[in-house]
């Protein structure tokens, strides 16, 4: 896996203050210990790792990734407090049943219109963002175009070739993510694009599997509608390895654990994750393969 590139992504945007301080999410020391269906890793980071029994510790720089990209999730979840992206499915997209990239028209939510913007894009393959070229402008209705909105357009939800278009990605569970700024750096709105989630809802409570690395070398799984401040049993199956662990969610009833579900002596598989909520309990499963020739592992040290 091409750790390194992405590493240092996540560098630049650290060194450029683009780490994020969301609130709900402060940090706690974590003093759990192993038990026989799993090993975990301890420390204060956002998103709790949890191990099967043979896998081996994620490095610090890695955990640092893994947090990077829930904190980029968190900040583009709408908040009607705050500016996020919105993401608008355009119509003429490919018969149902294909799969491939879907395309969408942005909106800055809470974005000012007298800026210029600069949009940067995070796909799970690349090794760091990419950056669109052109000058962006926001409408009166938040729309993000390719060039200044007429006076006749500050209404419009929509604008032809002259409005952004962005893709998704073509596969079930996987993100991109998107960073619409000013070009002084000084207005950040996020927003991350999943067109094909792969979710479950139970009672009001939603888990969710979204993928950290190619191929599901590395999952994030999250939860939300839980109640606030509730301890929630995670339970993760890959082939005959379990492995368990309990997080308490945040003020908003919100969680994030990651995993690797490639274990000892498996090429491919499938990983369930189930949640247990007091009056629900949904769960996911999402196939996984490792990179041919590769030995199955987290990264380590």
């Amino acid at each position: 896996m091409r750790l390194i590139g992405r590493i240092s992504c996540l560098a630049l945007f650290l060194s450029l203050d683009f780490a994020l301080s969301l609130p709900g999410q402060s940090a706690k020391q974590d003093t759990k210990k192993p038990n026989l269906r799993g090993l975990f890793s301890e420390g204060s980071f956002r998103v709790r790792y949890v191990r099967f029994a043979g896998q081996t510790a994620p490095s610090k720089e890695f955990r640092l990734f893994l947090d990077h990209q829930a904190q980029w999730d968190d900040a583009g979840v709408s908040d009607p407090n705050g500016s996020h992206l919105r993401f608008v499915m355009i119509q003429n997209q490919p018969a149902q049943g294909e799969q491939g990239p879907t395309r969408y028209r942005v909106f800055a939510e809470g974005a000012p219109q007298n800026k210029v913007y600069s949009l940067q894009k995070w796909r799970v393959n690349d090794e760091a963002t990419t950056i669109d070229p052109r000058d962006l402008y926001v409408n009166g209705q938040g729309l993000v175009m390719i060039r200044r909105p007429r006076p006749d357009e500050e209404a419009s939800f929509a604008a032809g070739e002259d409005e952004l278009e962005v893709e998704s990605g073509p596969s079930v569970a996987e993100p991109v993510r998107f960073l619409l700024s000013t070009v002084d750096g000084e207005l950040l709105i996020y927003g991350t694009l999943v067109a094909h989630p792969l979710l479950s809802i139970d009672q009001g409570c939603m888990l969710e599997a979204r993928i950290a690395q190619p191929n599901e070398e590395t999952v994030l799984i999250i939860a939300n509608g839980f109640p606030a401040k509730s301890k929630i049993p995670l339970v993760l199956r890959s082939g005959d390895s379990l492995a368990s662990d309990t997080l308490e969610t945040n003020s908003d009833g919100h969680a994030v654990w990651a995993v690797s579900p490639i274990v000892p002596g498996m090429t491919q598989g499938t990983i369930k994750a189930s949640a247990e909520g007091p009056n629900c309990m949904p769960s996911v499963v999402l196939p996984w393969r490792a990179v041919a020739n590769v030995t199955p592992k987290t990264p380590g040290l």
